[in-house]
């Protein structure tokens, strides 16, 4: 630890001891420090002022200009951001070591993969190697307090000469990447600055501080959807696998001022648990340090939890990277609070009152909370990493290799020894995107050149095969076995902890791809080393010219050719039918074309880019269609940040569908009909749909919902034939504004009667509605606080409903998917799985000319639900049906 200093004004300490150490340097080294100007010189103002915000152009400027300085940095960049801006890192160490700096990464890619290199040669290399220590910062744009804390970091490391910094350069590579949302801390700067000197200061943005995902940019780490993170995983895991990596965010300003590990139960078991005693080693550095500097009100053991592993912070565990997370109270941005003693409050995870306890043993008093606060217990918590991370660099090292080195040896020994992906899937285009997101994650995919057995069991050539004797086997086992969540309580008998995110993910499930795991050692057969996901072209079975074609349209990939051919104006309708051609058998949903010289090729590369099997057949096509047209579709964006409609719009993006965002303005104006035959309301309560923001928060243009006007709009779209789709838990807006003959009994009960917070159900599907084309009958639905229905009978003279069995009778209300009937729970947590056992999970009902749709679970969960993906496309193709 550093050695303790009289105690002066943060501000006079660091220049005092700045100016200390510019004496002691050599007349050169003196002037080189001088030419690094400081960030308040550069911005014009002191990191953390109120009301001052570094913008991301100077945040770069300024590390570039530093770059040019100093010899102890190198400025890279990782990749470009979703809409094309850039994202820098620094590179900080002693200018011997950013000289030498391509030797330290090729020394640290061997490091990271036990197998080609010996214990002994490890140890030998981490006797001399560098530790590798990522910082991040401000994931969440909106927190902001970290990107501002950067450049401060930055100076100290680029400039400082005492004895312990010094040390520090010579032990440690820093990574310093100042921005890990650039393009949403331009929206919030500039939000900010915006409204500076309003009422409205430091007020919610009323859109997402990213272009699709606002806060769950921090929940896409493992299936990397946006570009920011398969550039970090890009960087880390092929690039520079650090040993360590510390992420900087915000939480609520009412409880503690700083959160620092150890953090929470539960752990993942797959990960080794080396990883979690350094973690409470590093986590103890950082609070010894804050404690060192006066910094009060700060927590570990509590509150965040590593259980799910789609964190930025959290997906590199399965890469041996020891993750630590800080939070920082929040301000209004730049804005300062007043928090009063007596609003100060307890009664989270890890913190049940707000008093002294071990892992909080100085409250912080309450007061004026500022942005600069946060930038000091930022780089307060930085120091003491920084410097146990430097006191303890070989070990550390050393436990990164012996990470990677007992998961190889684990996988040799099997339970299990492999997964084996069959090529005969499903869905061809989800199965590519597994293959595709586990190769971005660092993991060693090999495709079978011949047959061979596994556990009994035999599998033909083109079986892809993961075998776990890698490096990263608990990256691959997180994210392919069934999750058991551990089962917590807030007292004993009492009701049930939430997890900080969801309970289950299991990707197989999720996506519907049969993955079986192998639990014994096989001999395994020849294979190639698989690099690209691909998927597997089909072909066009024709050798004649045909009178029409037929094309399997399963899964995802089917949605696409519907698109693909739609936009081209090739005539295409649905099979409603089996039809069997050559001894195939075209299930319903199958595509029906007939040929023409525009579809011909069209049809051609559908097969081949989308692995689709087609048919050409002679004579007339078959009578037993729908045809289909391109729907005119609106996505309703309600302001706020509702990643709900932010996901839902990358979808529909990503797999063709041409749409409108409509905006509350747009909707209350009316004449909906004469513009779209489908609506998507995103999910969200009824409440928020309608009511919007209160007047005061945001300016007025954004305030208010739906409203009455609205409401009445939507109303008249579906009652003039129009498709209303419903999206979770805006099903509850749908029922209660049309007085749809349904209960939601999963949200009527209590939960010490029912308790389901993000997991995997089984879901049954009616193969006979045109909803469930192109799906497995047999499929998963992610569900979390999600709805399961009880249809009513019509109203009474007297205002009341019959039962279900009444009910079904309706011949407008047709039931599209069940949850089973029985063990619903394929992957999380789940209570009282009666209380929704073979209830309506989808549902459609006809009012007047139009209809309602009511997805009642998350068919598009993050964008990675892919089994249940074409509830929602099926939803858009049918609004041009009838």
């Amino acid at each position: 630890m550093p050695v303790s200093l009289p105690r002066l004004p943060a501000r006079r300490r660091h220049i005092s001891i700045l100016c200390v150490a510019l004496l002691a340097l050599p007349i050169g080294a003196r002037q080189a420090a001088a030419q690094v100007p400081t960030p308040e010189s550069h911005f014009g103002f002191r990191m953390g002022d109120d009301g001052r915000l570094a913008p991301a152009e100077e945040i770069e400027k300024y590390f570039e200009l530093v770059a040019t300085r100093s010899d102890r940095v190198k400025i890279v960049d990782i990749g470009p951001t979703t809409e094309g801006y850039r994202t820098i890192a620094a590179i900080v160490s002693a200018p011997e070591n950013i000289r030498n700096l391509e030797q330290i990464r090729a020394d640290n890619q061997r490091l990271a993969d036990p197998r080609v290199l010996s214990p002994e040669d490890a140890y030998r290399i981490a006797a001399g190697h560098k530790a590798v220590l990522a910082i991040g910062c401000s994931i969440h744009a909106s927190e902001i307090g970290a990107t501002q804390a950067a450049n401060d970091l930055l100076h100290w490391l680029a400039t400082a000469t005492d004895p312990a910094t010094t040390d520090i350069l010579q032990n440690v590579v820093v990574i310093l990447i100042p921005m890990l949302n650039p393009d949403g801390h331009r929206m919030v700067v500039d939000w900010y600055n915006k409204q500076k000197g309003t009422p409205l200061e430091g007020g919610p943005m009323p859109w997402l501080d990213h272009k699709y995902l606002g806060h769950d940019i921090n929940r896409d780490a493992f299936m990397m959807n946006m570009p920011e993170n398969r550039n970090l995983a890009r960087f880390f895991y092929t690039q520079w696998h650090p040993q360590v990596f510390l992420t900087m965010h915000q939480m609520e300003s009412t409880g503690p001022r700083f959160f620092a590990p150890p953090n929470d139960d539960p752990v993942d078991p797959n990960y080794d648990p080396l990883m979690w005693r350094e973690a409470a080693f590093l986590g103890g550095a950082m609070t010894l340090q804050l404690q060192h500097d006066h910094h009060t009100g700060v927590l570990s053991n509590g509150l965040y939890d590593y259980y799910w592993p789609g964190y930025e912070d959290s997906a590199p565990l399965g890469h041996n990277t020891v993750c630590l997370l800080t939070e920082a109270a929040n301000v209004r941005t730049a804005t300062p609070i007043d928090v009063p003693r007596l609003d100060l409050r307890g009664g989270q995870k890890g913190l049940p009152e707000y008093k002294p306890q071990i892992t909080f043993p100085e409250p912080w008093p309450g007061g004026s909370w500022r942005l600069r606060d946060i930038v000091e217990y930022d780089v307060s918590a930085v120091h003491g990493l920084l410097h146990a991370v430097s006191a303890y660099r070989e070990q550390i090292v050393q436990n990164f290799y012996d990470m990677g080195h007992r998961a190889v040896d684990a996988g040799k020994r099997g339970g299990p020894f492999a997964f084996v992906i069959p090529s005969d899937q499903q869905d061809p285009h989800a199965t590519a995107k597994l293959e595709e997101l586990l190769l971005q994650g660092g993991i060693e995919i090999h495709r079978a050149l011949e047959p061979f057995r596994a556990d009994d069991k035999p599998y033909p050539a083109g079986t892809d095969v993961i075998l776990l004797a890698q490096p990263y086997r608990a990256y691959v086992k997180t994210l392919l076995e069934r999750q058991d969540y551990p089962v917590r309580r807030v007292s004993p008998g009492g009701p049930p902890e939430l997890p900080y995110d969801v309970a289950g993910w299991t990707l197989p499930a999720q996506m519907g791809i049969d993955v079986r795991a192998i639990e014994r050692a096989f001999e395994a057969p020849a294979t190639s080393r698989v690099t690209t996901a691909t998927i597997p072209p089909a072909r066009v079975w024709s050798d004649r010219t045909p009178g029409y074609y037929v094309v399997d349209a399963r899964g995802n990939g089917g949605a696409i050719a519907v698109n693909r051919l739609l936009a081209a104006g090739v005539n295409t309708s649905w099979l409603t039918s089996d039809l069997e051609v050559d001894g195939y058998k075209y299930g319903r949903g199958s595509l029906v074309v007939p040929f023409s010289k525009a579809s011909e090729p069209i049809v051609g590369k559908v097969a081949t880019q989308l692995g689709l099997r087609a048919n050409g057949v002679k004579g007339k096509p078959p009578a037993a269609v729908w045809q289909l047209r391109r729907a005119r579709v609106a996505l309703y964006k309600p302001w706020g940040e509702n990643t709900d409609e932010g996901w839902t719009r990358w979808l529909l993006e990503r797999y063709e569908f041409p749409f409108k965002n409509v905006s509350d303005a747009e909707v209350r104006a009316g004449n909906l009909r004469a513009q779209f035959d489908a609506i998507i309301v995103p999910s969200s309560s009824a409440e928020r749909l309608v009511a919007g923001y209160p007047p005061g928060v945001v300016p007025p243009e954004y305030t208010g919902g739906l409203g009455e006007s609205g409401v009445a709009a939507i109303k008249s779209f579906v009652e003039a034939g129009g498709t209303l789709i419903c999206l979770d838990q805006s099903g509850s807006f749908a029922i209660a504004e049309f007085k749809l003959p349904l209960r939601d009994v999963a949200r009527e009960v209590g939960s010490d009667k029912f308790f389901c917070p993000g997991s995997i159900l089984r879901v049954e599907l009616d193969p006979s509605q045109p909803l469930s084309y192109g799906m497995s009958a047999h499929t998963a639905g992610f569900f979390s606080f999600s709805s399961a229905y009880e249809i009513l009978a019509p109203r009474s003279p007297t205002g009341g409903h019959g039962g279900e069995s009444a009910g079904n009778v309706l011949d407008n209300v047709q039931t599209v998917a069940r949850y089973g009937a029985k063990d619903l729970l394929l992957s999380g947590w789940l209570e009282g799985e009666q209380v929704i056992a073979d209830r309506p999970a989808v549902v459609q009902l006809g009012v007047g000319a139009g209809r309602v749709v009511l997805l009642g679970f998350s068919a598009q969960h993050r964008a990675q639900s892919h089994a249940t993906f074409r509830l929602l496309f099926n939803s858009i193709f049918t609004s041009r049906l009838r």
